[in-house]
């Protein structure tokens, strides 16, 4: 529970359709990585990868959707469960967790931000190739269109979440229309060449090049949990966010299989190396005949609806993190359209800075990845915790017992993939020493800051330990209350039972 009332809080406007549709950032997630990992690993290789990594983000998701009805007014997500989790053992952790998953969802707002300023000049401005060096790094009209990019999602989200759901939906229709064409087209237009021997299962660098490219897909392959960052929007917490998290997790397996499956059989994975973020230009070239205008429409909007997600999602868990006393206290704060705007603005300048640093999107995301994946790791964690500390508590969802081990396995996984990625930084040939320092250096950086609120912001010694309480109280137990009886209705109950019967086991 937060240790002070805010003045406001954030709106309720969402649905579940919503939340699906901030969800659809993941797909981008084939144009961005897909392209520059083949080369290093084959096709069906990255295919292997993406799909496991979906399952397991659905099952992920089915333990998040638990702690997200338990904490039904708090904002920040995976890593407010971790903070809710882990603040009675070692309460920095909750802060570790909450600025890795901040930097796991912002930090890809640049890397994908790069992408789209790399594919907009590919297509009508291939012919300027000005750049300026800056700090080891060559910052061309691509990192220009970039920052103007991720402007606007940040403008999209400043004026009001449902606005930016409203453009993500928009865009998303043209994605989805999009994805389904080039899948069809690859497969079976008259221009389709598709064939199994256009894919393959190489692997440079032994087993510990697939674990590196699972590190740094991670995002890509979890991030449907995204909808439970959004929990507080929801008009009905429970219902909207177990049907968007179970909705999104399965159509992203879906997509991880299917697209770049036709795809790469049908251009080849050497077309796709050469051209790592154009590749789908030319599909739709090669397919339809000249339409490769198309495939640059659908992917700048995928990187779009990404851009608009990564940045609310960023400003939430910075929210999230400050509502809960572990960073800045500005940043405690809902503008007047019911969005934590500071925190959005800070995540802009941030990545703006960030993208001039690394540069490359790859790169990027294996300084990204390290925090992102402790977050989902400790998230996971969290869950066992509160089964144990507080079995009482009220959950309008409530998962079986079973789910207990289950994510125990999850979190020896994730730690053993960290572990790989983090030691491992150059396997993929994108990345180097320089990514997981600048990754180290923000996590240690989110301890300074937990310190400066604590003792110097909240003038309280600094605890390692916080008080968790077993039970709901005040304003929070109103709203577990009401999420209880919605809950309860949704299933067709009359009236309330009993805590262990008031909830429904999966």
């Amino acid at each position: 529970m937060t240790t002070t009332e805010p003045a406001h809080r954030l709106a309720k406007t969402l649905t579940w359709k919503d939340g699906f549709a901030v969800a659809l950032t993941t797909p981008n997630g084939l144009f961005v990585t897909f392209g520059y990992l083949i080369g290093v690993i084959g096709a069906y290789t990255a295919i292997a990868i993406w799909v496991v990594g979906a399952v397991i983000a659905y099952l992920q998701c089915q333990i998040f959707a638990e702690n997200a009805a338990m904490f039904p007014r708090d904002s920040g997500g995976v890593a407010r469960y971790a903070m809710e989790g882990w603040k009675r053992y070692f309460a920095p952790l909750g802060a570790i967790a909450a600025f890795g998953y901040w930097i796991g969802w912002s930090l890809s707002a640049s890397a994908v931000a790069v992408a789209f300023g790399e594919l907009i000049t590919a297509t009508w401005f291939p012919d300027v190739d000005a750049s300026i060096p800056v700090l080891g790094n060559d910052l061309g009209l691509q990192h220009v269109i970039a920052v103007l990019g991720m402007a606007g999602a940040w403008a999209f989200n400043y004026f009001g979440m449902k606005l930016g759901a409203s453009i993500n939906k928009v865009l998303g229709v043209l994605v989805l229309a999009g994805l389904t064409l080039i899948s069809v087209a690859c497969v079976f237009s008259p221009g389709a060449d598709w064939s199994a021997s256009n894919l393959s299962w190489s692997v440079e660098g032994g087993w510990k090049t697939i674990f590196v490219a699972f590190y740094a897909t991670a995002w890509v392959t979890y991030g449907s949990e995204i909808v439970a960052s959004f929990a507080p929007e929801y008009k009905n917490t429970t219902r909207d966010t177990g049907k968007a998290l179970r909705r999104a997790s399965l159509f992203m397996i879906a997509v991880f299989l299917i697209v770049p499956l036709a795809v790469s059989g049908s251009i080849g994975e050497g077309q796709i190396a050469e051209n790592p973020v154009t590749y789908i230009v030319i599909a739709f070239n090669q397919t339809l005949g000249g339409f490769g205008w198309i495939g640059t429409l659908v992917v700048a909007a995928s990187i779009l609806i990404s851009m608009v997600s990564c940045t609310a999602d960023g400003g939430r868990a910075l929210y999230g993190l400050a509502q809960e006393g572990m960073t800045l206290k500005q940043l405690d704060s809902v503008n007047k359209f019911g969005v934590p705007g500071r925190s959005l603005t800070l995540d802009l300048c941030i990545n703006t800075g960030i993208m001039i640093l690394v540069a490359n999107p790859i790169s990027i995301l294996l300084a990204s990845n390290l925090g992102y994946l402790i977050a989902i790791t400790l998230g996971l964690a969290a869950f066992v915790l509160l089964r144990k500390d507080r079995p009482h508590w009220p959950r309008p969802i409530r998962r079986h017992k079973v789910w207990v081990p289950i994510a125990v396995v999850l979190v020896v996984f994730n730690v053993f993939v960290t572990t790989i990625g983090l030691l491992n930084p150059g396997q993929l040939g994108y990345g180097g020493i320089r990514q997981s320092i600048v990754a180290i250096g923000i996590l240690l950086l989110s301890v300074l800051l937990y310190v400066y609120r604590q003792v110097v912001q909240d003038k309280r010694p600094l605890a390692m330990r916080l008080t968790a309480p077993t039970m709901p109280t005040g304003e929070d137990a109103i709203a577990l209350e009401q999420e209880m009886r919605e809950a309860a209705e949704d299933r067709g109950e009359t009236r309330p039972a009993p805590e262990r019967d008031q909830v429904r086991t999966y």
